[in-house]
């Protein structure tokens, strides 16, 4: 029976009659006794944005076939739970000798899955240290191959990211980088959550080159408590700001760790409330029209630019946020500089 013709049955709407009467007359009625609290309202629904940077994927080193491997475990981690990530190309990483059509394909792969790709520059190169002509010739050599694969498939390429999320040490230099981009039809794609995911794969790559599997399932366990651990700083820097959680916007990383760790890091974003949403979707708020007021070296959230806005002291911000372990810095620091110190012992 249609919802329509329910409505209109005569003992429904008999019942209706006398449930409002009820009603109405329970609302006038006074009463002695202590008043009964009010049913809470539901806590507002958390949603979060996922974006991926540096594809086609951070390998360490790793061959070709190996990177193949881990890249779809990581678009198939997010393909499972629906997430629709953006995930952002550095083009010179596409272009090693033998390997250039293979590492291409792996962009379709994501773009196959439902998912968009932005530009992150030809080189990865950071606004802080690099001439804004520099800057400019980057982004336009970073944008050929991705901006063919989404033509062909009749999508607009519209995200842009900062390479180390780097936007400018002064007014002037981020008004004109972000007035190119603007003409070459970009969004800038901003985050909330960064969770120190290249400090833990850089280590995770180091304990897999020692064959260190049980280091590896440490250093997983730390990883996630540390993802944790971020999440609850970034939700109370978005309460304290605006009275609310706004959409978040996570920014991770294609690499081995992640695409071991992503279904569990899904996982861990489900069980605090989150629903997955677009970038368009999170962007959407108003809460992310605010002005972002930090102008210096470095790469913050932007509820550290919302906050510079306002007039806190980003450098308080950046040293309130929860930090890998020592022994996984110490893994990552002598990863990349072979001649440093023993990394410190496993707990």
């Amino acid at each position: 029976m249609s919802r329509t013709r329910i409505l209109r049955s005569p003992a429904v709407l008999a019942l209706l009659a006398a449930t409002v009467f009820a009603r109405l007359l329970a609302a006038t009625t006074p009463t002695t006794g202590p008043a009964v609290p009010a049913a809470p309202l539901p806590a507002a629904r958390r949603t979060i944005a996922v974006t991926v940077d540096d594809l086609p994927f951070v390998g360490y080193g790793l061959p070709l076939e190996a990177v193949t491997r881990l890249s779809r475990d990581l678009v198939a981690a997010l393909a499972a739970r629906k997430v629709k990530a953006v995930a952002f190309v550095n083009e010179d990483k596409l272009f090693v000798p033998g390997e250039v059509d293979e590492r291409i394909a792996l962009l379709t792969v994501w773009l196959d899955a439902g998912m968009e790709l932005g530009n992150h520059t030809f080189g990865h190169t950071g606004l802080t240290r690099t001439p804004l002509p520099a800057m400019q010739d980057a982004v336009l050599k970073g944008e050929v191959v991705t901006r063919g694969l989404l033509e062909r498939r009749g999508q607009p390429l519209k995200w842009f990211r900062h390479p180390y999320t780097h936007t400018g040490t002064t007014r002037e230099i981020k008004d004109a980088f972000e007035t190119f981009l603007a003409s070459r039809g970009y969004t800038v794609a901003p985050f909330t959550i960064e969770h120190e995911d290249w400090v833990f794969a850089s280590a995770d790559a180091k304990l897999a080159a020692a064959g260190d599997a049980a280091g590896q399932t440490r250093l997983l366990a730390a990883y996630l408590d540390d993802f944790d651990a971020r999440c609850s700083f970034y939700e109370e820097r978005s309460r304290a700001l605006f009275g609310r959680e706004i959409p978040q916007v996570l920014l991770s990383h294609a690499n081995a760790l992640n695409a071991r760790a992503m279904p569990l890091l899904l996982e861990r974003l489900e069980k605090r409330g989150y629903t997955f949403v677009t970038l368009d979707e999170a962007l959407s708020d108003p809460a992310w029209k605010s002005p972002d007021g930090y102008f210096g070296k470095y790469g913050p959230s932007w509820l550290h630019r919302f906050a510079a806005a306002r007039g806190e002291d980003v450098g308080k911000l950046f040293a309130a946020e929860p930090e890998a372990p020592k022994w996984v810095q110490e893994l990552d620091r002598s990863r990349r500089e072979p001649t440093a110190t023993a990394a410190a012992p496993i707990p």
